[in-house]
């Protein structure tokens, strides 16, 4: 049995026994703040079962349909809990607006007392348990089952109150405490599913964690800029895209290398990190249209044959081409006649950079001589 499996078995067993306990406290004890605090203890079952059905699905194995994991179950099942939390806080305000439209002049007794003030206790302790699990497994779910074990212990001491001051003389507090108690139970809910809700619908991190990711990227060397940031959470973990702008003579493999550095350093920073997606770029795609007009290999079927015509023993050298700033540059690297001299080598250098540079598709061309045997 995993830790957030059995946080929840504990919760609901817990809730049972509570809900039963309130219910017989509130009905001999003359509260109505307390049953009503029962009937939210009650409710805490079927949202128990909910997180449990979640919880599983949202703990499953990345696989072929689901490449970035069923977290979203999760993220579901508490906004699911939001709003049952939400009805049952509503239905409690009702039950106790008539309980206090009626008059009811019963005054709570100790057995009341007792009660609520265990509920307190046992659901603060279940509050902090069950979250504790929920943020060690980053569970969503399990975090707003916390959040829901919180609620019946603040109705709880709402309630407390409620009976406490009946019992000095004010009847009407205990009625009114429920009011309170429904109250604090709708705003619980109405915040759990405003960040569920949240999560559905791709929202970016908030203003602290997109702070420190652009300082993890800022305080990486070889990165110049960035920009296309953009974050979402799933299941309580983090998905991150983000664009990086390095130098445009750096080779492939250098600027992957750079990436992958960006990449491991925020997950290194970050315990909930699913991926990082890192996208290279060699300038900046504000400045300049990234998409060129023309491919590698056309360049490379206009040079060869410039370079034949100069000296037919170079057909094949070996091209790199580079799209810089909206321009198209090859470098050249050509292998000699061992014969040749240093003045024949410069001078074939120069024609062959003129002759290319002729070619209105070329704006550049860097040519060196290869001296590697």
């Amino acid at each position: 049995m995993t830790p957030g499996i059995r946080a929840i078995i504990v919760g609901a067993i817990a809730n049972l026994l509570l809900s039963a306990f309130k219910f017989a406290g509130g009905i001999l004890g003359n509260s109505v703040a307390l049953v009503a605090d029962a009937i939210h203890s009650l409710s805490d079952l079927v949202t128990d079962f909910i997180v449990l059905f979640t919880h599983r699905i949202g703990k499953m194995p990345q696989d072929e349909d689901h490449p970035y994991g069923h977290g979203r179950a999760e993220t579901i099942g508490a906004t699911i809990i939001g709003l049952f939390i939400i009805a049952t806080g509503i239905g409690v305000i009702h039950e106790t607006w008539q309980a206090i439209d009626e008059g009811s002049g019963q005054t709570p007794g100790l057995l009341a007392a007792i009660a609520a003030t265990l509920s307190i206790l046992i659901n603060e302790g279940l509050y902090h348990y069950t979250r504790r699990v929920g943020e060690a497994t980053q569970s969503p779910s399990l975090i707003a089952n916390a959040w829901h074990h919180r609620t019946d212990a603040i109705s709880s001491i709402a309630a407390l109150i409620g009976i406490v001051g009946a019992g000095q003389g004010f009847p009407f507090m205990d009625p009114l405490a429920g009011v309170v108690v429904g109250g604090m139970i709708v705003k619980v809910g109405i915040d759990i599913t405003r960040q569920g809700v949240r999560d559905l619908m791709d929202t970016a991190l908030s203003d602290e964690h997109t702070q420190k990711i652009q300082t993890i990227l800022r305080d990486i060397p070889e990165v110049l800029h960035f920009h296309d940031l953009r974050s979402r959470v799933i299941g309580g973990e983090f998905l991150i895209d983000v664009h990086i702008l390095v130098d445009p003579e750096m080779t492939v493999t250098e600027g992957h290398r750079v990436a992958e550095i960006a990449r491991r350093s925020l997950i290194k920073d970050f315990d909930n990190i699913q991926d990082v997606l890192v996208h290279v770029d060699g300038e900046s795609d504000v400045e300049v249209e990234a998409i060129y007009p023309i491919t590698r290999k056309e360049l490379i079927e206009i040079a060869r044959p410039l370079i034949s015509e100069l000296d037919g023993s170079i057909s094949q050298p070996e091209i790199r081409v580079h799209h810089i700033k909206g321009k198209n540059i090859l470098e050249v690297f050509i292998k000699i006649d061992s014969q040749q001299n240093l003045e024949e080598s410069r001078t074939l250098v120069t024609n062959i950079k003129s002759k290319l540079e002729t070619a209105p598709q070329i704006d550049q061309a860097r040519v060196f001589l290869d001296l590697n045997s």
